[in-house]
């Protein structure tokens, strides 16, 4: 998008030449997912939900007949990587309440290991555990560290504008 525009009451007859590149559209995005992942446990999430996929992954796909010749057997891992799922998803969007939901995963994944092929190969319950750990151990920054940030981030594209 082009914006041209002149200042009238400029001295010189030159318009002033705003271009929004793709590149800004980009570092704006960037810069928005940055803050995003610096104010949740973000890290945390990703890994517990990467043990909910491991969990669920013998069993995704199945068809009704699977899931009925197998019987109750076949839901168990498709709910525990739910609930790790679900707890995933509440830290990520209220980070203010990020302790019962970790608390949840860290049981769900130890449950795993008995309930779901082995904790999903014990790779989903390894990933579940270590996941919802960083959930638990995740504190927010202070006013005075986003501060720092935005600092930082201000210097950067001062510098880059330099160019």
């Amino acid at each position: 998008m082009t914006d041209i525009s002149a200042d009238l009451s400029a001295p010189t007859d030159v318009p002033v030449v705003s271009i929004d590149t793709p590149t800004g559209r980009l570092s704006r995005i960037r810069r928005r997912f940055t803050t995003f992942r610096r104010t949740r446990p973000f890290w945390g999430s990703l890994i517990l939900l990467g043990g909910a996929w491991f969990v669920a992954r013998p069993l995704l796909g199945g068809t009704f007949e699977f899931y009925t010749t197998v019987g109750v057997r076949s839901i168990t891992p498709l709910l525990l990587a739910g609930g790790m799922a679900a707890a995933a998803l509440t830290a990520l969007v209220l980070p203010a309440q990020r302790h019962f939901p970790a608390i949840v995963a860290m049981m769900l994944a130890v449950a795993s290991l008995p309930l779901a092929n082995l904790g999903g190969w014990l790779i989903g319950m390894v990933l579940g555990i270590t996941g919802a750990g960083l959930v638990f151990a995740w504190t927010p920054y202070t006013d005075k560290q986003l501060a720092r940030f935005a600092e930082r981030d201000a210097a950067r594209a001062a510098r880059r504008a330099a160019r």
